[in-house]
């Protein structure tokens, strides 16, 4: 008996350690974690509101003239890195003219953007490349390229919402058949916006 109490007090003493708590407080462990505001697989919806200005005045705008206008825009958008995304983009947009008619535009525009961001803050960058479909007194043009350019400032108001502007630059060629004959001309246009995304 009294070996038998030995060998149970030996196997006490030796397997102590192994059932000791560790003592190092959890203050000391040192954890990296970097939290980033956006990365790979996120995305987000965009809207925003234009006010829509035309920079030239070329022959399909009703003999020259086009007045300031408006626009509305929906997007999409996925991140590939913490920075950058691919996305489109569907935009509505019009400008009375001088003859009380009116420019409709719809350009569908496939981009990229390069987006950095300094706290809360997010600066967008974005060029896109696509199609346009346009009508003006009554003629419709042919679906022409069409080529946007837009920067911009968003606050990131939490993880699902931020706000912010744009400024666009749209630019889009045309074509239209009158009288058998193709008529060319290119519209340019620069935009400012104030836009919601959502972030999912």
């Amino acid at each position: 008996m009294k070996r038998f109490l030995i060998l149970i007090a030996l196997i006490t003493c030796f397997s102590a350690p192994f059932f000791a708590e560790n003592d190092t407080p959890e203050d000391d462990i040192t954890q990296n974690f970097v939290y980033e505001m956006n990365g790979k697989g996120d995305q987000y919806i965009k809207i925003g509101i234009f006010a829509n200005f035309p920079l030239n005045f070329g022959n399909p705008f009703s003999g020259g003239q086009l007045y300031t206008g408006g626009a509305a825009e929906l997007g999409y958008h996925r991140f590939i890195s913490s920075t950058l995304t691919l996305g489109m983009d569907l935009m509505v947009g019009y400008n009375p003219t001088i003859g009380s008619n009116s420019l409709t535009i719809v350009p569908v525009t496939f981009g990229i953007t390069w987006q950095p961001t300094l706290g809360k803050f997010e600066f967008p960058i974005h060029v896109g490349g696509g199609f346009a479909f346009e009508t003006c007194q009554n003629k419709k043009y042919f679906p022409s390229p069409a080529l946007k350019f837009e920067a911009g400032s968003f606050f990131r108001l939490n993880e699902s919402w931020s706000f912010g502007l744009t400024g666009n630059y749209l630019y889009l060629p045309e074509w239209a058949k009158v009288d058998d004959e193709i008529e060319y001309d290119a519209g340019s246009f620069a935009q400012v916006s104030a836009s919601v995304r959502y972030h999912f």
